[in-house]
């Protein structure tokens, strides 16, 4: 093809909406073999269509598993619809509804990038959300969240939306004119979106813990795992990986319980320190006592174009962080509204400002007074990023960094009903050798997180397009994980309602 020839595949992408249209309602007799790759280990576990459904039924040998893979392969951004429920939740088995990048020459599942809903325990309204990239181990919660039920009088819908610069993932119940009722992001680690993916439902009976929140030595040389509410038991034996800075916590081991949050490696050794990346995990050889029943009404991935994901791939729902446009939250009175180029007060509440006086220029919005907008020549209005300078606050670093790990105050708590945001910061680790996690809390409650590698050459500059919402009268605190790290900490942000 010559320069700046028409290619019809190349240009024709660019302005459609959608790249691929993927979607299974299992209406059939068996798996359509066109359109999934299944796979099993062990011969216990098996995948049946019948009635407008494909039912995994797990049986109960520790380790079978079972994984239906699509053979279309996507690319991000991209939207996953998977209609679900299950014949009972119970402890030892673990279904994945995952994407999984893969390699673009074999077509096969590379362990680099994943974005997956993880259901196990034995809540019908809990499941785990795992994303994947790089190469490195999944991050998980340290909790499970809160989803629409899975038994198995209903249909529960969950839904897995990467995007270039987020991960969602929603749940809702089927067939209903509600907005989605379960709504979560993660913005560290998510998938590449460069990558080459396929969907893949996996069935695996084996019981899956993450949330290790400490790994130390127990007093006698064995590697102790704090992670609550385990619900292990002495002799149990478990397989533990992706422990960071303490190596001889990783393998398989029996277990010695010493309370409900912690148990002890049995044959470990102890050494290093532990780093919470957020990415270990503990499985337990367990099987379920029972088979279970996986149900999968249908799968529904919807890969967008570049340019029309912002509208089409789930952007303008309701759910808080995905509005088009305007996401209305909450009001705050007095209530203003644009009315002919002006802001006017329309409830007759109390003025909004501390009256000075009504001069040329009001500094007061009171009942039935409007206040000009403040355009160019042209007619552009005139804004300022976030809030009026009056609003802003920063703070500098000290001297010689943060050596420890005592919450350092970024700005104190605002008036009633009026919250924090952090715009930017810029941060540097100068130590050369301690690394550290570092932490923005909304008071004693994290909301960001990072891991700064020791020996930083100059500070990294953040900015928040999306500011970090504090809770009102709440102050904004920073911290070091690690003791013996220096870290510089400059931030900036405004408050307001």
């Amino acid at each position: 093809m010559t320069a700046g020839a028409y290619d019809w595949a190349d240009d024709m992408l660019k302005i459609k909406s959608m790249q691929k249209k993927f979607r299974d309602s299992f209406n059939g007799t068996e798996v359509n073999a066109a359109r999934w790759e299944v796979a099993a280990t062990g011969g216990g576990i098996a995948a049946t269509v019948a009635d407008g459904a494909v039912t995994v039924s797990t049986g109960t040998t520790l380790d079978d598993e079972l994984t239906l893979t699509s053979r279309t392969t996507f690319t991000i951004p991209l939207r996953v619809m998977v209609a679900m429920n299950l014949s009972q939740r119970i402890a030892g088995q673990s279904v994945w509804l995952e994407l999984v990048s893969v390699d673009p020459a074999t077509g096969q599942p590379d362990g680099r990038s994943a974005a997956a809903w993880r259901l196990d325990g034995t809540s019908p309204t809990l499941a785990n959300y795992e994303v994947g990239s790089e190469g490195a181990p999944r991050l998980a919660g340290a909790s499970a969240s809160t989803i629409p039920t899975t038994v198995s009088t209903t249909w529960s819908v969950l839904e897995i939306e990467p995007t270039n610069d987020e991960c969602w993932f929603h749940g809702r119940q089927i067939d209903t004119t509600a907005a989605r009722a379960n709504s979560y992001v993660r913005h560290q680690q998510i998938p590449d979106p460069n990558g080459l993916y396929r969907f893949r439902i996996r069935v695996r009976n084996r019981q899956y813990v993450n949330g290790i929140s400490a790994v130390a030595n127990n007093g006698s040389g064995l590697v102790r795992i704090t992670r609550a509410a385990h619900g292990f038991a002495t002799n149990d034996v478990v397989a533990v990986a992706d422990v960071s800075g303490v190596p001889g916590a990783n393998g398989t081991f029996t277990i010695t319980v010493v309370d409900a949050n912690n148990f002890d490696l049995v044959g470990s050794g102890f050494s290093g320190a532990y780093v919470n990346t957020g990415w270990a995990s503990v499985s337990r050889n367990l099987a379920p006592a029972s088979s279970t029943d996986v149900k999968v009404q249908f799968v529904t991935v919807a890969d967008y174009a570049e340019l029309t994901t912002e509208i089409t791939a789930g952007r303008g729902q309701s759910v808080a962080g995905q509005g088009l446009g305007v996401n209305v939250l909450s009001t705050v009175a007095p209530s203003l509204t644009a009315v002919g180029g002006q802001a006017r007060n329309t409830n007759g509440a109390a003025p909004v400002l501390v009256a000075t006086g009504l001069s040329a220029n009001p500094t007061v919005v009171t009942t039935g007074r409007g206040v000009d907008l403040l355009a160019t020549l042209i007619g552009a209005l005139v804004t300022r990023p976030y809030s009026i300078p009056e609003a802003d606050w920063q703070y500098a670093a000290a001297a010689g960094g943060i050596t420890g790990t005592t919450d350092v105050l970024l700005k104190s708590a605002a008036a009633a009903g009026v919250r924090n945001y952090v715009t930017s910061i810029d941060v540097r680790n100068a130590h050369a050798s301690v690394a550290t996690e570092v932490v923005i809390k909304d008071g004693a409650t994290v909301i960001w997180r990072q891991l700064l590698p020791a020996a930083m050459p100059a500070p990294v500059e953040i900015s928040f397009p999306t500011p970090l919402r504090g809770t009102a009268a709440t102050a904004v605190n920073f911290a070091c994980l690690t003791t013996g790290a220096q870290v510089y900490v400059n931030a900036q942000g405004y408050a307001a309602p």
